[in-house]
């Protein structure tokens, strides 16, 4: 496979183990490699990310390969963000996988023939592999457009993400947040959901880039590509995840894609598909807000238990 693939990793040698198993399949034939350093006031993190890097550097198959490893440790916006500016920038388009995210071989395909039919398309911002719906959507092809991103194994274009815009202006300039969030946002429960959200990331209470990501898309009025079934899994739902062990419950059962891919007629953004990501992960309704607190409550319980019994 020559599409180059850009491997984040930190601090969990387990993940990185067992993602670097799975791509042994695959074999992408160019890999880029990012890997933060270990934090200041985590002690555990220098042997952790020694080992990671250990086994990043002892690849188990045969390729070319390029590395960005952190001396100091930067948080996940800041290494991220710059890690795919310095991929894109090398190789112009290519898959990105954190190291929870263990993709179902035909992930690669799916995003590979993507990332060539889209190269020219500016409404076109990610590919991505992620559905986290439990069973198919309901649409005719192999996949649609949505308002949302998912980054749990993706793929994009240097053309897009020069878009990205680290400042969050669109959310900054309140006249343009009005805007923006009226034409994306169609209720009062996102709106204030996604303001909230937002003003969390801008005073660092969350240390991401892919929010930033996400509302540039809104700015650019873009779209991304969301599959039709599920085509990853993300093997990080635990206590060490940064961003998703408060989506314990939420693993979506991986796929294999078919080709040759049925294609969408036109590039509009489905509005259920929209409803549903709002409904269920972001804003929730009611329904799934219930459903939410009670794995949070279980989860707190359960922690609470084996601390009891060790």
């Amino acid at each position: 496979m020559n599409r180059p693939v850009l491997l984040i990793h930190f601090n969990r040698p387990s993940a990185t183990r067992r993602q670097l198993e799975a791509l042994k399949e695959v074999a992408p034939e160019r890999v880029w490699i990012l890997c933060d350093g270990p934090r200041k006031n985590k002690l555990s993190d220098i042997e952790k990310v020694c080992e990671v890097r250990e086994l990043l550097d002892h690849l188990p198959w045969q390729c070319e390969v390029k590395k960005l490893y952190r001396k100091e440790n930067l948080g996940c916006f800041k290494n991220n963000s710059a890690g795919i500016s310095w991929f894109l920038n090398d190789c112009g388009a290519g898959i990105i996988l954190e190291d929870d995210i263990i993709p179902d071989p035909s992930f690669f395909q799916f995003c590979d023939e993507l990332l060539d039919r889209y190269a020219d398309e500016p409404r076109v911002y990610a590919v991505s592999g992620q559905h986290s719906s439990p069973v198919p959507m309901q649409i005719d092809a192999d996949y649609s457009f949505c308002n949302y991103f998912d980054c749990w194994g993706w793929a994009t274009w240097k053309r897009a993400w020069d878009h990205f815009d680290p400042d969050m202006t669109a959310w900054r300039d309140r006249a343009e947040w009005g805007i923006v969030s009226r034409r994306v946002l169609h209720n009062l429960r996102a709106r204030l959901y996604w303001d909230v959200m937002f003003r969390m990331v801008d005073v660092g209470r969350r240390d991401s880039w892919a929010y930033r990501y996400l509302l540039t898309i809104w700015k650019e009025q873009g779209c991304t590509v969301v599959p039709k079934m599920n085509l990853v899994r993300n093997v990080g739902f635990d206590d060490e995840a940064s961003h998703t062990g408060h989506l314990l419950g939420r693993e979506a059962k991986t796929h294999v894609q078919t080709f040759p891919l049925s294609h969408p007629t036109e590039i509009v953004p489905d509005p259920l598909i929209d409803q549903w990501y709002e409904d269920e992960l972001c804003s929730k309704s009611p329904k799934a807000r219930v459903r939410w607190l009670y794995h949070q409550f279980k989860r707190r319980y359960d922690r609470l238990v084996n601390r009891s019994v060790s």
